[in-house]
């Protein structure tokens, strides 16, 4: 059996929640509006700032900047997934459909079990996971253009003028275009 170590080093970290079977839970105001007041009351209790973020139906991509003394963003998603569930459930919410292990191991069906998470390296590093994030409803196929995707921190990066608003999910690096893909 593997033993896998995740990194404590750095601030920036980017970071990615998947449902269970990859669940269109987040197709619901209702849903989005749970997981909101999740990772708010987290923030308040752990802090950090999101320096971007993107909700689709079935996942959501972040990145983080944790403050220098306190790193463990591992604590910080397993609390927003323990809110977001109770609370989902409590509304009405529907779990998905677990094994017998799952349940005993406290698997609730509501979202996969692990995260990805990566530490941002360096500047460039920075730069393409941002504009993965603001990239992926295009890449899903939800939208033609990033703007057009209501659940995203790119509408605050076209007011700060790092986004054109037609920009439709690609980058220009030294030699290429391309879609970005960390998946």
């Amino acid at each position: 059996m593997s033993h896998y170590r995740r990194s404590k080093h750095g601030v920036l970290f980017f970071l990615t929640l998947v449902t269970h079977n990859r669940r269109d839970i987040f197709s619901h105001s209702s849903a989005r509006d749970l997981l909101r007041n999740a990772i708010e009351a987290t923030r308040r209790d752990h802090p950090w700032e999101t320096e971007a973020i993107v909700l689709l139906p079935d996942h959501l991509h972040m990145l983080w900047r944790l403050p220098e003394t306190d790193n463990d963003y591992s604590r910080r998603m397993g609390v927003i997934k323990k809110r977001f569930t109770r609370a989902y459930l409590a509304s009405g919410g529907a779990e998905g459909e677990v094994s017998a292990s799952q349940k005993r191991q406290g698997n609730r069906g509501i979202w996969q079990k692990r995260f990805w998470e990566h530490s941002i390296r360096d500047a460039r590093d920075f730069y393409m996971h941002i504009d993965y994030i603001h990239a992926n409803p295009v890449k899903h196929g939800h939208v033609e253009f990033a703007r057009d995707w209501p659940h995203s921190s790119f509408h605050r990066y076209i007011e700060l003028g790092w986004y054109e608003s037609d920009w439709a999910g690609r980058i220009d690096l030294p030699g290429t275009v391309e879609y970005l893909s960390v998946d």
